[in-house]
């Protein structure tokens, strides 16, 4: 259900653990596909979509449910989702430049990303769930 659902709550370990998976497969199938077909092919920027579009969800389940645990709206999650998914779709057309050489727009939209990316770390990743039950259900952690 970690994946599959944004009921509940979850703490920062299971967090942890489950944008680790996730991330290790980006990680395995960017290395793969930038070898197969090159860094800079459409190729890989297609397969980059589709791995992101593929996991949005369960990505998104996670952050949902942790925060939740913060007792803030899951709906949150999906900020950084939907930058990720934008950023992939633009990249695949080139409208960002390239992973070596980023336009502008493409410079401003890694810097938005990762502002809100910072966010999340500290809000999801480091900070503790609210104590006790909240309206999301019972405290993880207790």
């Amino acid at each position: 259900t970690l994946y599959l659902s944004t009921e509940g709550r979850i703490g920062r370990q299971t967090f942890w653990i489950g944008h680790i998976v996730l991330a290790v497969i980006g990680i395995v199938l960017a290395l793969l596909t930038a070898s197969l077909f090159g860094q800079l092919s459409f190729m890989t920027r297609l397969i980059s979509l589709i791995y992101i579009v593929a996991v949005a969800y369960p990505a998104y389940a996670v952050s949902a449910k942790r925060f939740q645990d913060r007792d803030k709206s899951g709906s949150l999650g999906a900020i950084l989702i939907g930058l990720s998914v934008f950023s992939s779709l633009l990249a695949l057309f080139g409208l960002t430049g390239n992973p070596i050489a980023p336009n502008t727009f493409g410079i401003l939209l890694s810097f938005v990303t990762l502002a809100v990316a910072i966010w999340y770390l500290i809000e999801l990743g480091i900070l503790r769930g609210s104590v006790g039950d909240n309206q999301y259900g019972p405290d993880p952690v207790a």
